[in-house]
């Protein structure tokens, strides 16, 4: 049987992976828009590709290949919010406030959900005794 070389494979792998990703916004965004639901297109198809990834039961290479390198590169994606903030200025006292309030809540809500979860892995870890 032919099998590629393994730059190819490799190359499809990834290709694959992004196509997922891809997939799982357009139908996310897709939906909220059939449905008229008023949560975001990407947070539908976030929710498609972990119930995709629940049912497959692991992660595919590509796919873990392309999150990684987008994962990587996070803070270039913040940019443009980032820049966008420097046109806030004529905001009230009582917006910059909000805004504070939001991201100061929202910045310990994922702290603490990540602790969980670190938590929650670590003690599922294989090999691990569970018992006292």
């Amino acid at each position: 049987m032919y099998r590629p070389p393994a730059p190819v494979e490799r190359v499809c792998q990834w290709l694959a992976g992004a196509l997922i990703l891809l997939l799982c916004e357009r139908l996310g965004g897709a939906l909220s828009q059939w449905l008229s639901l008023p949560i975001p297109g990407a947070v539908l198809g976030m929710l498609l590709l972990l119930f995709g990834l629940m049912a497959y039961g692991s992660v595919p290479r590509g796919l873990a290949e392309v999150s990684g390198l987008l994962l990587r590169s996070l803070a270039l994606l913040f940019l443009p919010a980032a820049v966008g903030v420097y046109f806030l200025r004529d905001l009230s006292a009582a917006d910059w406030l909000a805004l504070l309030g939001a991201t100061i809540v929202g910045t310990l809500l994922s702290f603490l959900l990540t602790a969980l979860l670190l938590r929650n892995l670590l003690d599922k870890k294989p090999g691990r005794e569970t018992g006292d």
